[in-house]
């Protein structure tokens, strides 16, 4: 007989075991167990629900919160069941059982694997295809990472406005004021916490975040990353928060900031946004359907293809889906990077105080 529940933080070594065995061997999450509690570890229990028989773990399907209320916005993280059981439906009995006993507004997340799109039409859930947008840096003439034949690099043009500016920010609160709440039509919706603890405080990833102020204040936050391999980097925007309409005049900034580093492009994979005003903000589209033009996906390890990213979302009426790449672990590191170690909750604890 198989039993579900929800676990706790003394599973945690079995389940890296049961991940290390069953799911990807030497992933990170089964050798790192700093990350693995970051990612999961809620108080005294672990966002994620597992099912055992016998004492054995046999599936498991985490989950994340976007934000702190009472009704969080949630996505979906780990999902893997051993198949040598005979439960052909463990998967989704697990899923299920999140879904019963974690009070929540909204259900949305990127990375949705092909093998469970099935699934997903099943519960009558959206499929989204996610879009990747670039724009090539034209003072680099030769490529490491992406792959350019006959396209055009055209850099977007720089606002005139004088009261509108990008800045990079290195602490939380200067990003204070800026009104979250005005954007809970979107889905998922994130809170402070929620930025704070998935930007700032990252035990591994370092995050380049900015502020698009207009006439003195923040009207949009945009998050990046740094993407490297073999002395080569990309500039990636992982998040974006705000009104699309400003779009324009950020993507203009941080281009120039890709020009001035030396990135090989500018990138951004997200689903949501209106095509006509990222075409007129100078993103290019990646064409899937091509291979001469290549602006790769994966870094760690690095592949240089066109990856498509999936993405699933509730169908709600009055909750409009926009997605981006950092949403649920889809930015999440593969390399181990100690010296990025920070303690957890600093920063938050210092809010709370």
């Amino acid at each position: 007989m198989v039993d579900i529940r929800f676990a706790t933080p003394d599973d945690t070594a079995h389940l890296m075991t049961f991940m290390h065995q069953h799911w990807r061997a030497d992933h990170i999450l089964s050798r790192n167990e700093a990350l693995f509690r970051y990612d999961f570890q809620d108080g005294d229990r672990l966002n994620m629900a597992i099912a055992t028989r016998g004492g054995d773990i046999v599936g498991l399907f985490g989950f994340m919160k976007y934000n702190s209320l009472d009704l969080p916005d949630l996505a979906g993280s780990l999902w893997k069941v051993r198949e040598d059981i005979g439960e052909p439906m463990l998967g989704l009995r697990l899923r299920r059982f999140v879904i019963a006993n974690v009070p929540h507004r909204y259900f949305a997340a990127p990375g949705a694997g092909l093998q469970t799109r099935a699934i997903y039409h099943l519960i009558g859930m959206d499929w989204i295809e996610m879009e990747q947008y670039f724009i090539v840096n034209p003072d680099v003439t030769q490529h490491t990472l992406a792959r350019i034949s006959a396209l055009e690099s055209a850099m977007p043009a720089m606002g005139s406005d004088a009261d509108a500016g990008l800045a990079e920010v290195h602490d939380p609160y200067e990003l204070a004021g800026f009104p979250l709440v005005e954007f809970n039509h979107i889905g998922p919706n994130k809170d402070w916490d929620y930025i704070c603890r998935r930007f700032f405080e990252h035990p591994i990833n370092d995050y380049r975040v900015f502020v698009f102020t207009q006439r003195g204040k923040p009207a949009n936050i945009v998050v990046c990353r740094e993407a490297m391999h073999d002395g080569a980097s990309a500039l990636r925007i992982v998040d974006f928060y705000g009104d699309e309409q400003h779009m324009p005049a950020i993507t203009a900034a941080l281009a120039q900031l890709m020009r001035s580093e030396g990135h090989e492009y500018l990138d951004f994979v997200c689903s949501g946004f209106t095509g006509q005003v990222m075409t007129d903000a100078g993103w290019q589209r990646l064409d899937f359907g091509r291979d001469d033009v290549i602006i790769p996906n994966y870094f760690e390890p690095f592949v240089q293809s066109n990856v498509r990213v999936y993405a699933v979302a509730d169908r709600h009426p009055d909750i409009r889906p926009r997605l981006c790449r950092a949403d649920g672990d889809q930015d999440r590191p593969n390399f181990d990077r100690p010296s990025a170690v920070q303690p957890l909750g600093t920063l938050r604890r210092a809010a709370q105080s």
